[in-house]
């Protein structure tokens, strides 16, 4: 272990292989037990996990690498708590009904996990192994601006979200959701793009745009957009005020009518 830290310049085989431990013991919980309690905890505490440790691997605490790592760790636990007790709330995720008793089709979602963990990651992964920056530039003050208007769009969106199940009956257009039928992944989408643009400011490579680039790619192709809409077509595809709403209202970007 010792030599893998040594010859791992920039902390990211050390962080794969963290990353690939920690979702395969949480994998082993959820499919031994058949449960959806831990999924969301395993993805989000493992961003944490990975700006914590690389903060610490690199032995530099200059303002700007803790803001890098705190922007992470702030978002890790606000989704963290808010996944967490919904799905105490909800019982299960009816995403892995399908899934949940088929090993390999289970595993392959926690393959994705660990994509998305690690490959989200990057830019602060990168960025904390670095010679130190001293101060605050242009672009990385954009960057955090990005990341603030993001998590509070994303928080906004899923309180919103989360409130009107509770006691609403059919699709949200409360607050946010009213111009955008996604905002809280949009939200996502922006903050790690912020996140990426004030770690590239300091010298971290462009391809570790890959982090949102992934992250955008899931939630628009993958997991989000087109899970969620589908199921919302299945159950309200023959309301017309539905229809209205979905054909008036942007999918992600928040947009006014």
């Amino acid at each position: 272990m010792v030599e893998l830290i040594e010859n791992d310049e920039h902390f990211i085989l050390i962080s794969l292989l963290l990353t690939v431990c920690m979702q395969m013991s949480f994998f082993a919980i959820a499919y031994m037990l058949q449960i959806d309690k831990v999924t969301d905890f395993a993805g989000t505490s493992n961003f944490l996990v990975l700006a914590v440790f690389t903060l610490w691997l690199g032995g530099d605490f200059s303002f700007p690498k803790i803001l890098a790592s705190l922007m992470v760790i702030l978002w890790s636990l606000r989704l963290g708590v808010y996944l967490t007790y919904r799905i105490m709330v909800w019982g299960e995720d009816n995403r892995f009904d399908e899934l949940r008793t088929k090993f390999w089709s289970f595993l392959g979602f926690w393959t994705y996990q660990i994509l998305w963990v690690f490959l989200t990651s990057l830019p602060v992964i990168y960025f904390n192994s670095l010679d130190s920056p001293s101060e605050l530039n242009t672009i990385a003050i954009i960057g955090a601006a990005m990341f603030g208007i993001g998590f509070i769009v994303e928080a906004w969106a899923d309180y919103t979200k989360f409130n009107h199940k509770l006691h609403g009956e059919k699709w949200c257009t409360d607050g946010l959701w009213k111009y955008s039928r996604h905002p809280n992944y949009f939200g996502n989408i922006l903050l790690w793009f912020g996140i990426f643009i004030f770690c590239f400011s300091y010298d971290v490579p462009l391809w570790t745009i890959i982090g949102p680039l992934w992250t955008t790619f899931l939630l628009v192709f993958v997991s989000g957009l087109p899970f969620l809409e589908a199921s919302a077509d299945k159950k309200y595809g023959e309301d017309k005020e539905y229809l209205r709403y979905k054909n008036e209202t942007s999918i992600l970007i928040p947009w006014f009518k």
